[in-house]
């Protein structure tokens, strides 16, 4: 197929999908406007290349553990309680515009806990507004040598940009100077050592930071919250037992570790939610050696693409694929190996899909402790995903509707 002028091959069947996302030495990162991302936000986890990436990710990865993860969960409960306590009852508001405002609060919040960063919140907070919003539109313009078509507008990115990376770079010299413990992302990242006890530079610590905001802030996280409850508006008999385990096991208490952990049913939506609307649709790779793929030879140099859409949408790998049914997970990963990669796979999945996951898991069920939310329009308007780089959920207004009283958590 083609992507623009480029010719690319697409992977369809889950054993090709597996042996191109899992041999990263044959089949490295790369592909349409790859290059150019990597040059707008450097050699950090995400982007780096994978002579760099075993190295990278090792010193990366200690930070998503998952004990780690846990400690963050505080932050997802306030985050999620001052999203909520704007609301009013009966009022209308976008879901989707709340939902990634909240979700990028979580990532600044994870990545900076410092009291001595608390001045840059907001000036980082904007900055990403402006980044994650433009970056791969820059990417692909600049990648297609269309830029001069949009000089007002590269112009903007680029100094939000600039910004970004001198706020990071002062909030990292504070850190070093205080060389206290915070508890957090950067913390983590500072202290880090790889195999030979060599920590990163600055520079690679400002790269690394940046590529995890750009992935943990993304729209995709919030997207699947606001997937996640229009889908148990649309179905619910589902919902209500949704609320009946929330209720079960977190009663009117905040969700923490063990309380993740029981909400089994929860988890379960979320993942049928990223089967069905994974976030990002489209992975690409650059053939680094010869290599045969389905018989056919690659030379270097060849772009090969692996779509999760279309994985999670095929009906010979998960039975009536559009269909909402969290109950697939009820005995674990359905579908065939290397079918379900809302996260990618090999060493190149993303190393924050636990993060990820605990954020929805918490999020979702902290709202509907106290909130349920209906569509408006819901019987008259299909909801379309918005197909950019990444699957977005579209502007969705809803309503919110305070609950009841709750019982008490029965812990089991």
């Amino acid at each position: 197929m083609r992507l623009g002028r480029q010719p690319v091959y697409l992977a369809c069947h889950p054993e090709l999908v597996d042996q191109v996302l899992r041999n990263s030495r044959t089949f490295d990162k790369g592909g349409p406007a790859h290059e150019e991302v990597r040059a707008l936000l450097g050699d950090g986890i995400v982007t780096c290349p994978n002579a760099v990436h075993k190295r990278v990710r090792r010193l990366v990865q200690p930070a998503f553990q998952h004990t780690r993860v846990a400690g963050h969960i505080a932050t997802m409960v306030a985050m999620a309680d001052a999203m909520t306590g704007a609301w009013r009852p009966g009022v209308p508001f976008d879901v989707t515009r709340e939902m990634t405002d909240m979700a990028m609060a979580v990532g600044v919040r994870a990545m900076f806990a410092a009291e001595i960063a608390e001045h840059h919140r907001d000036e980082t907070h904007a900055c990403l507004q402006a980044i994650i919003k433009g970056i791969h539109r820059e990417a692909f313009t600049s990648a297609l040598g269309a830029q001069w078509l949009f000089r007002r507008r590269t112009r903007r990115f680029q100094r939000a940009l600039a910004r970004y990376k001198q706020v990071v770079d002062e909030v990292i010299l504070a850190y070093r100077r205080s060389g206290a413990e915070h508890a957090d992302i950067l913390s983590m990242l500072l202290t880090a050592r790889d195999d030979a006890g060599d920590p990163m530079a600055d520079d690679e610590v400002r790269e690394n930071v940046i590529n995890i905001f750009a992935a943990a802030t993304a729209p995709g996280h919030a997207s699947a919250m606001v997937w996640a409850l229009h889908l148990l508006d649309r179905h619910p008999d589902i919902a209500r037992r949704v609320l009946r385990e929330i209720d079960s096991v977190l009663g009117g208490d905040p969700p923490d570790e063990s309380a993740v952990r029981r909400l089994e049913l929860t988890r379960h939506v979320v993942l049928e939610t990223l089967r069905l609307y994974p976030q990002s649709w489209l992975l690409t790779r650059c053939v680094a050696a010869p290599v045969e793929l389905a018989g056919r030879a690659l030379p270097p140099g060849t772009s090969v693409v692996v779509s999760p859409y279309l994985m999670h949408h095929q009906p010979g790998l998960f039975p009536d694929p559009e269909r909402f049914d969290p109950a697939r997970w009820a005995d674990g990963t359905p579908g065939p190996r290397g079918a379900y990669i809302p996260f990618g796979n090999g060493s190149r999945k993303c190393p924050g899909d636990t993060f990820a996951l605990t954020e929805i898991v918490v999020v979702l069920a902290r709202v509907l402790q106290n909130w349920t939310l209906q569509r408006e329009g819901a019987s008259s308007s299909p909801v379309l995903p918005r197909v950019s780089t990444m699957l977005q959920a579209p502007p969705m207004v809803m309503t919110p509707r305070p609950r009841g009283s709750r019982p008490t958590a029965t812990h089991v």
